[in-house]
């Protein structure tokens, strides 16, 4: 019997319609297995505005995306490799690989045109008034026994983000007492050298007393707005995005994370901390300096003086193997970001003389040999407010400053990683002789009508179940629609929304024990 999963693709790349040169879009992609002939056929359909030739790839994992190592058992032919024309294309392939593997697959197709990215207009996305609502909406202690219900709704924020964004989400347990910790962990494996990665972290929670705005609402934010404006993209390098739990407990989720989270064989090519992003002041004499800072860092200090000890600049902290990474973040935000001030300070070993650089997630990377910066407001010496009920989201967060830090780390992420020009889609499919539960046969298609708002439609084919439900996300990963509806084998729904701005939103529909995901364009 044969499966179809159809995937209606409004646009990852909604948001670059105004790039110097457009990157292709992929606007369907649909694999549809014969398990009988051990065949697939794969069809998508691409745009391109300037009719560039394209590189396209298509890959496979069976792991739900964690890696495609089983792409180079999958022969391919067809439109795919280089050049591809832009249009509706066709792929075949042979899949009698995978078929004694008793496992759902995922096929993920890759275009490219092979242009060159035009970073300044992707961190110009970068959108303050949207990170402040991130922010205000995280404001509260976040803490396990003294602000445990907000603990979870930030935990619950990042996981709807990531999911929303197509990445690859898992959890790492971090126990602590009677209480178990999560690193909330999002990939988006490259598309080239998968095994080198390269890592965006901040710590959400919080001590015991303080609703933590800037320690570190402001850093969670950060990477937040960073996973929202890469993840569309696709990567030659895999992209890591880390919420680390129980950092003010001593730096256990990250210490957790790097004894025993990191896969054997990867390579992680940099790491940039969030650790307090958002406390500005051009007042003079509102930046301190720890004890001993002057004689370890004469140049630094020097600034910092020559500047009345303003606390208007980012500090970009690398150890002395963590150098290229930090020269590479100060380079990059002179080019794309002029208007951040950095001080970039050569750490001497692993920081054991300076034990207030070592107060962050980047830490447990420094000891491991892996090259961490730590990016950060200065804490305590610039936040009067550091670790007390006072940590609010007031006029000293500017958020102008924590867009600039974010732009910086973007531009330098998409260096490292290898942004590719293109964009991405993936669609699942099942081993006919593979265990599944009830309805995993299901083919769903959504789509607006033109003129229509306030409502789309759900075509839903072959699905053995009375009963589906619905929810609908938005780009911050907060659910603005959920109901459920009576369904019979082959039904047509008209999904009625809220009044919602036009723009990208995230379907997902259960369906019994199964679920699938899909991005609409609503206008």
């Amino acid at each position: 019997m044969k499966k179809s999963i159809s995937l209606l693709l409004a646009g990852h790349l909604a948001l670059a319609l105004h790039a110097q040169n457009e990157p292709p879009i992929i606007q369907t992609f649909t694999v549809n297995p014969d398990w009988a002939n051990l065949s697939l056929q794969i069809q998508y359909e691409v745009t391109d505005a300037e009719n560039d030739p394209l590189e396209v790839q298509v890959q496979f994992s069976h792991n739900g995306g964690k890696d495609y190592s089983i792409t180079g058992s999958v022969p391919v032919s067809g439109d795919v490799g280089f050049p591809v024309q832009p249009g509706t294309r066709n792929i075949q392939c042979d899949i009698a690989a995978l078929a004694n593997l008793p496992a759902s697959f995922l096929a993920r197709l890759v275009v490219d045109d092979k242009q060159t990215f035009d970073l300044q207009w992707l961190v110009d996305q970068v959108d303050s008034t949207r990170i402040r609502a991130d922010l205000e909406y995280l404001e509260g202690v976040r803490h396990r026994t003294a602000g445990l219900a907000q603990l979870k709704n930030a935990q619950d924020t990042i996981r709807n983000l990531f999911l929303a964004q197509g990445l690859v989400y898992e959890e790492q347990a971090v126990p602590f007492g009677n209480y178990t910790g999560k690193n909330l962990i999002g990939n988006l494996p490259g598309t080239a050298f998968a095994d080198k990665v390269v890592i965006n972290d901040a710590h959400y929670d919080t001590v015991s007393n303080a609703p933590g705005a800037d320690d570190n609402g402001s850093g969670t934010v950060g990477f937040m707005e960073a996973a929202r404006l890469l993840s569309p993209y696709p990567f030659k390098k895999t992209l890591r995005f880390i919420g680390f739990d129980l950092e003010e407990s001593g730096l256990l989720g990250s210490i957790r994370y790097v004894n025993q989270g990191i896969p054997a064989g990867e390579t992680i090519e940099g790491v940039f901390n969030h650790e307090m992003i958002g406390y500005w002041s051009n007042e003079p004499n509102s930046q301190t300096l720890p004890q001993g800072f002057s004689l370890l860092f004469p140049a630094a200090a020097a600034t910092v003086a020559a500047n009345q000890y303003r606390g208007d600049f980012i500090t970009n902290v690398g150890n002395t193997n963590s150098q290229p990474l930090a020269l590479l973040f100060s380079n990059t935000a002179q080019q794309y970001v002029p208007d951040l001030k950095v001080l970039t300070l050569d750490v001497p070993g692993n920081g054991q003389l300076a034990p207030d650089l070592r107060r962050s997630d980047h830490t447990p990377f420094w000891e491991a040999g892996k090259q961490a910066l730590m990016l950060t407001d200065g804490a305590n010496f610039r936040n009067e407010c550091y670790h007390t009920p006072g940590d609010t989201l007031d006029e000293k967060l500017n958020f102008t400053f924590l867009s600039n830090v974010v732009k910086a780390t973007i531009a330098s992420m998409a260096q490292l990683a290898e942004i590719q020009h293109g964009d991405w889609a993936a669609a699942s499919f099942a081993n006919n002789v593979s265990t599944s539960t009830a309805g995993s046969s299901c083919e769903l298609f959504a789509y607006q009508q033109d003129g229509q708002s306030g409502a789309f439609h759900l075509q839903i084919r072959g699905c053995a179940v009375s009963e589906i439900a619905v929810s609908l996300l938005d780009m911050k990963g907060s659910v603005v629609l959920e109901d459920t509806y009576a369904i019979s084998e082959s039904d047509l729904l008209n999904v009625h929304t809220p009044i919602l701005p036009p723009g990208v939103y995230v379907l997902k529909v259960r369906f019994g024990e199964n679920s699938r995901s899909q991005k609409i364009l609503l206008r």
